[in-house]
């Protein structure tokens, strides 16, 4: 770091020396190389353990529950810190690219995290709409799917359905904690989504490109959004059709991709790959299943404002 430091002196014509630097200037010297506005989270496996080609990579299939929980937290710890270095920043935008036909630039897993001062045009859209019906994520998200039996999975803080409306056939993973922002939510609650959602990965298959999606509220937004996790499948190619018409054609309806993913989801659970969780007709009907919290709620509790540590060392939480 120190060498870093001194190149950087150099190149701005200043005389400082990092060597000469006390401890507290040091710090404040080398701040801006530890609080930047991209971070990467990556896994420690490239290929498979029971890998015996270049072809066996290790994508979040095949990542144990114990492990893709670990990954999983240290994505949300890096979504707080991003917000606590930078008051700036509105959003911290969280996605994984697996594969090159769904944008990964290389084939190892990884997440990525981009701070952005503002909410995306994606918020700009759905935040004024849940201002004047607040019930909108429940009509339109468990409750859809369970009038359409499109739930696959559910535990004690999330629940698991395929996702409608989207360019791509998809699974989202909603969480049911009162708190709508990843790093508000205790350790359980995390670990509750993690498990879903590495499930879906698993009822997938490491053979298939695919984005995942983090939403939930942004920063300084006074409107209760749930934090939810959609896994876009790229199984189509976008052609002429689509873009001279706007019409997006999804070649698996949301039947089928539940059909299909659910015999999978047992499977996997029988043979242990999985968490323990309901799937199907086990899950009940999960309606109303999204208790967000009112923001007069969340200022009387002690989890709203952060300064709470999780029994995983999170530090302080940034606001809300």
């Amino acid at each position: 770091m120190r060498s870093v430091l001194n190149a950087k002196f150099k190149a701005v014509g200043s005389e400082q020396h990092a060597e000469t630097l006390k401890p507290q200037e040091l710090r404040e010297a080398s701040a801006a190389f530890f609080a930047g506005g991209h971070d990467v989270v990556v896994a420690r496996r490239h290929y498979t353990d029971e890998g015996t080609t270049t072809a066996d990579i290790a994508g979040s299939a095949s990542l144990t529950v114990d492990e893709h929980r670990a990954f999983m937290a240290l994505t949300v710890d890096s979504m707080a810190q991003l917000h606590r270095h930078n008051k700036h920043v509105r959003y911290v935008v969280v996605f994984q690219n697996w594969l090159k036909p769904a944008g990964a630039s290389l084939d190892h897993l990884h997440k990525q995290l981009v701070a952005i001062d503002e909410v995306g045009a994606d918020n700009e859209s759905v935040l004024p709409k849940a201002v004047l019906d607040p019930g909108i994520f429940n009509r339109w998200g468990p409750d859809f799917a369970v009038e359409h039996g499109l739930v696959l999975a559910r535990n004690e803080g999330a629940v698991m359905t395929v996702g409608f409306g989207h360019r791509y056939p998809s699974v989202e993973v909603w969480s049911t904690s009162r708190a709508d922002q990843p790093w508000q939510i205790d350790d359980e609650g995390i670990d509750a989504v993690s498990d879903l959602l590495h499930a879906a990965h698993v009822a997938v298959s490491d053979d298939v490109p695919a984005n995942e999606e983090w939403h939930y509220r942004p920063m300084g937004t006074g409107i209760p959004v749930p934090w939810r996790i959609i896994l876009k499948l790229r199984v189509s190619t976008l052609a002429g059709f689509e873009g001279g018409t706007k019409i997006y054609v999804n070649t698996i309806s949301p039947a089928s991709l539940a059909a299909q993913l659910l015999p999978k989801l047992q499977e996997a659970r029988a043979a242990g790959r999985i968490a323990a969780m309901g799937l199907g007709d086990e899950c009940g009907s999960p309606r109303q299943c999204l208790l967000l919290r009112t923001r007069g709620e969340e200022k009387g509790s002690s989890a709203g404002d952060g300064g709470s540590v999780s029994r995983r060392g999170r530090g302080h939480e940034p606001g809300t």
